[in-house]
């Protein structure tokens, strides 16, 4: 797997703001020809996902939503490249109306030479296609040449098209297709797949990560048990409380995998929490000031001190 927004080749680190979805790799088109390690890994996903479902534990695997598409059987779309990279569909998504303006003029025909000078005038932004600097290799990952040959392939206005299909194809089906594979036989493996389809992507993503949502006092005081020194109505509840009420959503992660040892909350969200999230005093000891102590937990028994 890789981060969304294209992980440069030779990574050994990945940051996934879109969610995580395979890396592109050269494959014949049936998806073999992976590196067996490659596939026993995205095997070796399959069945942790599905295993964990079966046992309703939580995964923390931020996978994007796309991931979700493919293995429910959906098809995937240029809005799905916008998904996993917004920088890169809004780069394609530029060329995709340039490579559609070449196509309306060619279609309308007119004299030849008429023609031609109209598709030579088009440019993005002022810059003409050639001029941009493209060859037929993936964005990205220059070594995974779109067609034999690919890197000496110039892009220009009469094939930008043809380039900008076969980017979509390599980033969602073709150079993904055995990866895809190798995670659903893994999860077959375990949990017949036909028994998910009647979620939908999102759907999925709660089941294998967790739910996420806003909270808000009301809600909170109904899931959370206080115990050993504190009760729903103690000075030190209420602020805590209204801390946890203004988190962002990657504070909230980060309080969670702090007390729970995950970033998110299970279907049915805090109230579903087993056990509940405890808030307990921590007494501190002869002589010593409460300030000197951090606050603490116990992940196995969710307690906050």
């Amino acid at each position: 797997l890789h981060e969304s927004d294209g992980a440069p080749d030779g990574a050994t680190h990945v940051h996934a703001p879109h969610g995580l979805f395979p890396r592109p790799i050269p494959q014949r088109p049936d998806g073999s020809g992976l590196p067996t390690r490659v596939a026993q890994l995205f095997s070796f996903m399959g069945r942790l996902v599905a295993k964990a479902l079966l046992d309703n534990r939580l995964v923390d695997l931020s996978l994007a939503p796309p991931f979700f598409k493919h293995l429910l059987g959906h098809e995937l779309t240029m809005d799905d490249v916008r998904a996993l990279s917004p920088h890169l569909g809004r780069s394609l998504g530029k060329l995709a109306t340039l490579a559609s303006r070449r196509e309306a003029i060619v279609r309308a025909g007119g004299k030849p030479a008429e023609v031609a000078a109209a598709v030579a005038a088009l440019t993005l932004d002022g810059t003409s296609v050639v001029d941009l600097g493209f060859d037929f290799t993936l964005p990205g990952h220059p070594s995974y040449q779109l067609v034999p040959g690919g890197a000496d392939k110039v892009v220009d206005i009469d094939n930008l098209a043809e380039y900008l299909r076969l980017v979509q194809s390599a980033l969602l089906s073709d150079g993904v297709r055995g990866q895809i594979s190798a995670f659903r036989a893994g999860f077959a493996a375990v949990v017949d797949i036909n028994k998910i389809r009647i979620f939908s992507p999102d759907e999925l993503d709660v089941l294998f990560s967790g739910a996420r949502e806003r909270w808000d006092r009301v809600s909170m005081i109904e899931s959370l048990k206080f115990d050993h020194g504190y009760t729903r109505s103690s000075a030190a509840v209420g602020m805590l409380l209204d801390i946890l009420s203004d988190l962002s959503d990657e504070q909230a992660r980060a309080f969670l995998k702090f007390v729970t040892g995950s970033p998110r909350l299970p279907v049915g969200g805090l109230a579903r929490l087993s056990p509940p999230l405890t808030i307990v005093l921590k007494r501190p000891e002869n002589g010593v000031s409460p300030d000197a102590y951090l606050p603490s937990v116990m992940t196995c028994a969710n307690y906050l001190k």
